[in-house]
């Protein structure tokens, strides 16, 4: 079945799942275990008040279940992996006619900053699965990670081309887009191009950035270099969609009072079914910015979640996690 068949769905659709992995022993989190596995206790109970988590545990691994325990929707699936941020390594998944198709592509940790022989091999371990039975994988070697695109459900992707251009030096801008489209069944790529948030080693990812909401919105991050704001609003108002039309643009407040040189923000926010969960870093900022997106998003349950030890590994809830969508006719 050709790709172009398919259709990259927003985040905002219906959901299968959410793909999460538990912060091991051996890896970044040493240092902060108990910190990080409680937040990650609070985001799995968030998600499960929805639906499914599927989460990564490394091999003999028993903490999870230990901190866990048996619960509704949780299912522990033991795989090998590097780095808990399985946004930029799980599976990016297409549907078609009732049937789901999982993207798997080179993920080399960043552009070569971090160590992910075990994550770039997770969905091979995913395809064998029996919860990934009625998923077909298809496998690139096109680098691409989850958080530097998001999509509208509608083929249009918005992107940093900052980003993308680190990653593939060897390509034109233009051959990017290109392969974009056809592996991705892509319309139209829409691109700012700025330079990451201090401390961000994504080299910009959109999803620190700017993100799709409904109804040809689009919800950016206030930065704490007003500079950088003006940039980043001028270029997202210059964007226009497939019928020519600007998109309504929101702004979400500056998390003032991060520790400097922690990419914090608030559109690393988490959809799952009929709710929106938003990162909360214990400062002024948090419950303006939830509030923000719950006038926007009058639909959806809008809850804030920690993420004050995740940001200590320059990432959030929306790195932390991939979502598995239903295989809707």
């Amino acid at each position: 079945m050709s790709l172009k068949d398919h259709r990259l769905p927003a985040e905002w659709e219906r959901q299968r799942a959410t793909l999460l992995a538990w912060p091991h022993g051996h890896g970044d989190w040493v240092d902060n275990l108990a910190a990080i596995r409680a937040e990650y206790q609070a985001l799995i109970e968030a998600v499960l008040e929805r639906q499914p988590v599927f989460l990564l545990v490394a091999p003999g691994d028993s903490s999870a279940q230990a901190q866990l325990g048996e619960q509704a929707g949780l299912h522990l699936l033991e795989i090998p992996f590097d780095d808990t941020w399985c946004r930029d390594y799980g599976p990016i998944t297409l549907v078609h006619a009732g049937q789901l198709l999982g993207m798997d592509f080179l993920f080399n940790g960043w552009g070569g900053k971090y160590p992910a022989a075990r994550d770039n091999r997770v969905n091979t371990h995913l395809a064998r699965h029996a919860l990934f039975r009625g998923l077909r994988f298809r496998q690139s070697l096109f680098e691409l990670e989850g958080g530097a695109i998001d999509c509208d459900g509608a083929g249009q992707l918005l992107v940093n081309w900052h980003c993308l251009r680190t990653r593939h030096p060897h390509l034109r801008q233009v051959e990017i887009e290109r392969e974009l489209e056809l592996l991705l069944s892509i319309r139209r790529v829409l691109g700012i191009d700025i330079e990451p948030t201090p401390g961000d080693d994504t080299d910009g990812h959109i999803d620190t950035l700017a993100r799709f909401l409904p109804d040809n919105r689009l919800v950016f991050q206030e930065q704490l270099e007003p500079t950088r704001t003006t940039r980043l609003r001028d270029q997202l108002e210059a964007l226009r969609n497939l019928t020519g039309q600007a998109f309504e643009l929101l702004c979400l407040p500056a998390p003032q009072g991060v520790e400097s040189g922690l990419p914090a923000n608030y559109v690393n926010f988490l959809f799952v079914n009929d709710a929106c969960l938003v990162p909360a870093y214990g400062l002024p900022a948090d419950e303006p910015a939830r509030a923000i997106l719950a006038e926007a998003l009058p639909q959806y349950a809008v809850v804030s979640v920690p993420a004050a030890a995740l940001i200590r590994q320059y990432g959030g809830i929306h790195c932390a996690s991939m979502q598995i969508p239903e295989a809707l006719p």
